[in-house]
């Protein structure tokens, strides 16, 4: 089918979308038409899912510059998911910061409102752990322990732990390879900075296994490298948010930890807990007698 058949069909006019669509029911669109894309569209895609603040704040002229594409291109983005224009899809990711941030809210309205007076540092401390409290509750009350049980056995029987995480989820994959070493099981950390995590996974044998953690956004390396290591036949664990997760739809067992939160900076305590009870049963040893 040509792409003007595509557009043709689009299943509401821009006005409507522009109007009712919100920031979630369009980030899924993305993801589901992300491999029908141009590559020039798919590099505006990943930036839109990845950046979404940048996407809000900033100017057509500096996006574009930032993406290295023409502002043409990115009118085109818009016109394939309905819209009339970029300015009615950059609508709904100001939409998303007006409702959700507070504090990118000021640079929106910079112009329109006054700087809020600093938080009570006690009511910060109080909604913090509230929010940590929530995670943690989460967990224990969502967790597959089904899922939870054979993760252990998959660690378990790695000849090496390869771990993947960045963003958010770097602290929630170094603490994994730290207490994997200190049990004297054999892990490492992929090299991202270093552009060495492509060559490290081809190397990962049968025996390996891959843990992968990402959170919307969704590091687009992660994602890559979680796909690499499936389509290459290798173990891959994930820790991610559920099962619309690109990450879950390349994995051989998945573990799903809430993403949501009340607070601007989304609490890993959630994520911590369950690595926690996975290091705790891979080390547990009966007692003899």
């Amino acid at each position: 089918m040509s792409d003007s058949a595509t557009n043709n069909s689009s299943p509401a006019p821009a006005r409507i979308i522009a109007d009712s669509e919100t920031f979630d029911g369009l980030r899924q669109r993305i993801r589901d038409r992300f491999a029908r894309l141009s590559p020039h569209l798919q590099r505006i895609a990943r930036a839109s899912l990845e950046e979404p603040n940048g996407f809000a704040l900033n100017t057509t002229a500096k996006i574009a510059a930032d993406l290295e594409i023409q502002p043409s291109t990115l009118i085109r983005f818009a016109k394939e998911f309905g819209y009339s224009g970029f300015s009615d899809l950059q609508r709904v990711f100001r939409q998303r910061l007006i409702e959700g941030e507070p504090t990118v809210r000021e640079r929106v309205y910079s112009e329109e409102t006054a700087r809020p007076a600093p938080p009570n540092i006690g009511d910060l401390l109080k909604t913090c752990v509230t929010a940590h409290v929530a995670a943690l509750n989460d967990l224990l009350k969502n967790c597959d322990t089904a899922n939870l049980a054979r993760a252990v056995e998959m660690l378990r029987d790695a000849r090496h732990v390869y771990i993947a995480g960045l963003r958010r989820s770097r602290p929630i994959a170094a603490y994994l390879a730290y207490a994997l070493t200190r049990s004297e099981r054999a892990s490492s950390l992929l090299d991202f900075a270093g552009g060495m995590a492509g060559p490290q996974i081809a190397t990962i044998a049968p025996d390996d296994v891959l843990v992968a953690i990402a959170f919307p956004p969704y590091s687009r390396p992660v994602v890559d490298i979680v796909l690499d290591a499936y389509v290459s036949g290798r173990r891959v664990l994930v820790i991610t948010d559920g099962p619309d997760s690109p990450l879950a739809k390349n994995a051989h067992l998945s573990l799903y930890v809430d993403a949501g939160a009340a607070s601007a900076f989304q609490p890993i305590s959630g994520a911590i807990g369950l690595m926690q009870t996975l290091i705790t049963a891979l080390n547990w040893v009966p007692k003899s007698g």
